[in-house]
């Protein structure tokens, strides 16, 4: 099969697995009235220790999530819905230090009352250093991220998450360099 016949086919097919979903489409008139609805603020602890034989790069943040009013509900109580998530903060590795500032627009799925949440989004960063010592050399300023992540409310409003991101710069400075990100969240949920 060719490819452009298969970027033809792949539309098709996943318009009619949707279709088929007993999925409603809902938007509370309460979050029509704002554009974007705030689900939870936090600081974020992350490192690659474990799986970057380069050297540690660690990372701490603070960070927001932010709600758009659109959803699709699958059944009572659960949806699949749009969420912007950004983050200001610091990288450290090999005695060098950056700051870094990240944008990731989202899909989660999750209860309707924040209690729990699937992550998966794709964005971008921006460091104002990035070359670590003689070893880390991101290539630019510019890195993209793919995120993928679970939180969920243990106590009232405080939430626990768990994030994995991989950053590279995609190639767009030569030679691809990317890092592999486990972190650990602490959120105050609204």
């Amino acid at each position: 099969m060719s490819v452009t016949r298969t970027c033809n086919v792949v539309p098709c097919l996943l318009s009619l697995v949707i279709s088929a979903l007993p999925v409603r489409y809902c938007n509370a008139e309460n979050m029509a009235k704002e554009p974007l609805s705030l689900v939870a603020i936090g600081a974020r602890y992350g490192t690659n220790a474990g799986t970057d034989r380069n050297g540690a790069v660690d990372r701490v943040d603070v960070f927001g999530s932010w709600r758009t009013p659109d959803a699709w509900e699958f059944t009572p109580g659960w949806d699949l819905g749009a969420r912007l998530n950004a983050s200001v903060g610091v990288i450290r590795s090999q005695g060098d230090t950056s700051a870094v500032g990240t944008f990731v627009p989202t899909l989660a799925i999750g209860d309707t009352g924040d209690g729990f949440s699937f992550e998966l989004g794709a964005g971008a960063a921006l460091f104002s250093n990035w070359e670590f010592g003689t070893v880390e050399d991101f290539g630019g300023p510019l890195q993209f991220i793919l995120d993928v992540g679970v939180n969920f409310r243990v106590y009232r409003r405080l939430g626990l998450g768990y994030r994995f991101q991989h950053w590279s710069d995609a190639g767009i400075y030569g030679a691809k360099r990317g890092v592999d990100m486990h972190m650990l969240e602490f959120s105050y949920r609204y």
